[in-house]
């Protein structure tokens, strides 16, 4: 430790850091004559301001409108060839629709696959359903058991 106190009663003056500035007094005077445009410069000034930022707006409204146009006739172009891509398989599906329901053809393919059209055929005709259904159209099985007991 060393036997330096940490602070002192006595002031110390520190030594200055910055040189001494020279000491600035106001004179009274008159006001100076400034120079200035004339009012009319200055509207004209701003009527050509005005102007050039209504152009500048005009200007950009134009190249927003064409690039939306440019973009409508880019997705015009993708759905055609959507549309073409449509037509070719719907005509491709219709040329396989006709041939596979041709009748000879269908022939062709049961017996290829060993079936054979039958010797005779007959009808089962079916009694009258006793199911009933109410006025909107689900099944009422009270009326249901009702026409079953009349037949």
């Amino acid at each position: 430790m060393s036997a330096v106190p940490a602070y002192s009663r006595t002031a110390e003056r520190v030594p200055e850091r910055y040189p001494a500035r020279p000491r600035i007094s106001v004179v009274p005077g008159g006001k100076t004559q400034v120079e200035t445009l004339s009012p009319a410069i200055v509207t004209l000034a701003k009527a050509v301001a005005i102007v050039l930022v209504a152009l500048a707006v005009v200007a950009f409204a134009r190249i927003a409108l064409t690039a939306a146009a440019v973009n409508v006739e880019v997705e015009s172009k993708s759905y055609d060839s959507l549309i073409d891509t449509a037509r070719s398989e719907g005509s491709s599906l219709e040329v396989a629709q006709s041939s596979l329901s041709n009748p000879s053809r269908i022939k062709a393919e049961a017996t290829a696959l060993g079936m054979s059209a039958p010797e005779s055929s007959s009808k089962i005709i079916m009694p009258e359903d006793i199911v009933v259904t109410d006025g909107s159209g689900n099944i009422s099985l009270s009326q249901s058991l009702a026409a079953a007991a009349r037949s």
